[in-house]
């Protein structure tokens, strides 16, 4: 319960563990950013269309496509903006990272989502492109819940969301989408409650049911909640 969340978190001298507020999401111009890794084999190629489809049929959301990168925009409810980098064929998929890089940077955009949609082995690439303003990390790759202390050592306050085995389109884009409905309501992303919608979502869509089992939340990711501890502690003894 969030009651049991906010006593963990309480005791172990943590920010919030079963909820990110949505003010520690938004920019200074009240927008929240996205960015979302791509990866140029098949199975980047088809989960980048299926991704876009999600948005393209959707009049909340306008989708402008670039020669590196998409970007979309809500047309409804509170700012929120995605960047999505296009799956070209690697090495190009690299390149079309960093273009998107380079003009968030020049650009003083700073998101603080990053979603990482690829095979494990692309993982330590996305990797490369966190930083310590990330709040949400969500990691659609297989085992993704082994690399949490690679999340943290570059986003120490990041709520991860991973899978322990097999990553799959068919749960990543309804996490994605109730994640995205909080941000447009301008709302807190409260783990508790969207564990809660997403398992009765997945009673009635069984095609994704076994694989959303392997997934964790924030407030279940009790790895990362000792990791976080641990530093929280020693940092302290440090001072």
């Amino acid at each position: 319960s969030d009651t049991g969340a906010a006593v963990t978190s309480s005791r172990l001298n943590l920010p919030p563990i079963n909820k990110v507020r949505y003010k520690d999401l938004v920019n200074d111009s009240g927008i929240v950013y996205q960015q979302v890794f791509f990866y140029g084999d098949k199975d980047g190629q088809d989960s980048y269309i299926s991704f876009i489809d999600d948005f393209k049929g959707d009049k909340k959301w306008k989708v402008a496509a670039g020669k590196y990168w998409t970007t979309i925009a809500s047309a409804a409810g509170k700012k929120t903006i995605i960047y999505a980098n296009l799956p070209l064929k690697e090495p190009q998929d690299e390149e079309a990272q960093d273009s998107l890089d380079k003009f968030l940077n020049d650009s003083g955009i700073h998101p603080s989502i990053i979603v990482h949609r690829g095979h494990s082995y692309h993982l330590p690439t996305t990797l490369k492109h966190l930083n310590n303003g990330v709040r949400i990390v969500i990691l659609g790759s297989c085992g993704g819940y082994h690399n949490l202390a690679l999340v943290l050592d570059r986003s120490p306050d990041a709520h991860i969301v991973s899978s322990k085995q097999t990553g799959a389109r068919a749960v990543n884009e309804p996490i994605l989408r109730s994640m995205n409905t909080s941000l447009l309501q301008g709302d807190d992303v409260n783990w508790i409650t969207m564990w809660h919608d997403l398992e009765e979502y997945f009673a009635k869509h069984k095609d994704g049911q076994s694989k959303f089992t392997d997934y964790v939340p924030p407030y279940k990711n009790l790895g990362a909640i000792f990791i976080k501890a641990y530093r929280q502690m020693m940092s302290s003894k440090n001072k």
